[in-house]
């Protein structure tokens, strides 16, 4: 019994200092609290209604909207989904930016109400917000860029495994034993030596697609040298877009990038260190000692910067801090200057239209009204200043400015530059490059040599001129084009024995193409077919598979968007397998 009392009290002094600031969002909060508590769902609806956060700055809205969240979640745990639909919903409207994981919550409380498809809508609104959002729209671009450039590197990995097994075995025959059929030790070892030296001065196996192209390049037919170059572009093009990311990370690491994106979240540092920041830091400064309810300091950092300096940020500062002082004609006259600079900027309206209102003269208000017709829409909808967090726009050009407030475009052409350098696609090139060059030069008896068209024996191609341009081996060109009666049975043999090797090899790749999409197209000659779609289906599926894993890793959810990207690498994948089995002997 007096626990139960004492529960009570404390419900009723809860109760009673909700209503002292029932006007504030925290005053409602205090008091949804309560009815939930007790039990009582409409006040609780009611008094979530009226929650108005407009007012707060922007750190008091985060925590505003994380404490409904929490409660969203525990009245989705007692399997209410009204209610806590409607606590997500509240916390969107507050700091969408920061609640879009919330989109994931409503559509479970759709599925476990029966629905079965996504609410397009929502994922809509979700993609919105995530893109808006600086964290999350830098790791959406890092994840692209990323998916883009070892994309590109896979499939050239793929092509050169495609030409090695294609043409290896001939390279290695001319090159030890050159036309003879006397096996020459010293040339293997030279061979080795050729294929091995990256593993033992890099220790990695960037080259290796470059060197075997540069190795095969005599036994590769026109189609598949255009279709190596074309990936290399592509490569450079890549390794390029790579650069500019590899710049993005480096600006967001550096301390000035540091410093601002301290000041955007609203930390407060001395006079001595701010005095040496540039003026739209200074006014970011001044924005946070104002969220800070320090408007005097605030009134300081803005002084700091000069009447020569003016920006809509600054104007529409000191139009807040002078309406909160009371001097209501000096806010109208700021927030005049800010629209001067611009005149749609939503926030700036409804804090004029506030001020307007507050100074109580209709002839002023219709005045402005002809000038800006939007305050007209706002006069029966704001009551109090607007506090928002500082653009995000301002974090993204300082980002690519390298944190300095004007755009370095020869700091921005050295550290790319010299990214694209330390990216060694370039280098990899000139390797396959002289490759090319010096084998030609010292191994001619390299490309001399391709497969029998039948049983694909290794044959010489000045055998071929000889037997009437045939690419058959001597056996299969008597068993084959020479109408003879008497080879009929050994005839028989033979399409036994290249019928079972044709399936084996077959079924080796039809397997490979369960996890890589349309690999039996190089050994069906159409290798040009098969790199744009690979390249389609790789960069769909690295762009579902690195951000899943970064979003998970930091946000702790993944956007409902990026399932849908994963939808579309599976369709990728089994139309790209469908039509590399299409035609095929052992497909359809």
């Amino acid at each position: 019994m007096p626990r139960r009392m004492l529960g009570t009290a404390a419900a009723l002094v809860l109760l009673l200092s909700g209503a002292l600031a029932a006007a504030s969002p925290w005053g409602s909060l205090k008091k949804i609290y309560f009815y939930e508590a007790s039990g009582n769902l409409g006040e609780v609806r009611r008094n979530l209604e009226r929650l108005d956060a407009e007012g707060l700055p922007p750190n008091d809205k985060i925590e505003l909207m994380r404490k409904l969240a929490e409660l969203g979640d525990r009245s989705y745990l007692k399997n209410d989904d009204a209610l806590a639909e409607a606590f997500y919903r509240k916390a969107l409207s507050i700091s969408p930016q920061d609640s879009w994981p919330l989109y994931n919550k409503l559509e479970k409380i759709s599925r476990r109400r029966g629905g079965v498809i996504w609410r397009f809508a929502n994922v809509a609104r979700q993609f919105a917000q995530v893109t808006r959002s600086f964290p999350a729209s830098l790791l959406l671009l890092g994840g692209f860029f990323s998916a883009l450039m070892f994309s590109g590197l896979l499939l050239f990995f793929l092509v050169a495994v495609a030409l090695t097994i294609r043409y290896f075995k001939l390279a290695a025959h001319d090159f030890i034993l050159e036309g003879r059929s006397r096996f020459n030790m010293l040339k293997l070892l030279l061979l080795l030596l050729l294929v091995l030296w990256p593993l033992l001065v890099t220790g990695g196996w960037a080259l290796y697609p470059f060197l075997l192209c540069g190795l095969l390049w005599g036994y590769l037919n026109h189609d598949e040298r255009v279709n190596v170059k074309r990936i290399q572009v592509l490569l450079l093009l890549l390794a390029l877009l790579y650069s500019i990311g590899q710049y993005l990370e480096k600006s967001m690491l550096s301390p000035g990038f540091q410093a601002v994106q301290q000041l955007y979240s609203g930390q407060l540092f001395p006079a001595e260190t701010y005095g040496r920041f540039d003026n739209e830091m200074k006014v970011m400064q001044a924005y946070a000692y104002y969220h800070h309810d320090q408007p005097d300091a605030a009134l300081d950092v803005l002084l700091e910067t000069g009447s020569a300096y003016g920006t809509p940020l600054k104007y529409n500062l000191l139009g807040d801090i002078h309406f909160e002082r009371g001097n209501i004609p000096q806010s109208i006259q700021y927030y005049r200057q800010s629209l001067s600079l611009d005149d749609r900027n939503p926030l700036t309206l409804k804090n004029f239209t506030v001020a307007l209102l507050k100074n109580n003269d209709p002839d002023l208000f219709l005045f402005y009204s002809k000038n800006y017709p939007q305050i007209s829409r706002f006069k029966d909808k704001v009551s109090v200043l607007q506090k928002d967090r500082l653009p995000e726009k301002i974090l993204w050009r300082r980002l690519l400015n390298y944190s300095w407030q004007k755009f370095h475009f020869w700091h921005f052409l050295e550290v790319t530059a010299g990214e694209f350098l330390r990216f060694p696609v370039l280098l990899a090139i000139l390797v396959m490059l002289t490759y090319i060059s010096l084998l030609k030069k010292f191994f001619p008896g390299l490309g001399q040599s391709i497969f029998c068209s039948k049983c694909g024996k290794i044959i010489r191609k000045m055998s071929i001129e000889q037997a009437q341009s045939h690419a058959l081996c001597e056996e299969c060109y008597q068993l084959f084009l020479i109408k003879d009666p008497i080879f009929l049975e050994a005839k028989l043999l033979k399409e036994r024995e290249i019928a079972r090797q044709f399936r084996l090899k077959n079924s080796l790749l039809l397997s490979v193409c369960l996890v890589v999409p349309g690999f039996i197209l190089n050994f069906r000659d159409k290798g040009r077919v098969f790199a744009p779609l690979f390249l389609l289906w790789s960069v769909v599926a690295g762009l579902f598979l690195v951000n899943t894993l970064n979003f998970k890793g930091v946000f702790g959810a993944v956007p409902m968007f990026l399932n849908i990207i994963g939808l579309a690498a599976i369709v990728l994948y089994l139309a790209v397998t469908a039509y590399s089995l299409k035609g095929n002997p052992d497909g359809f």
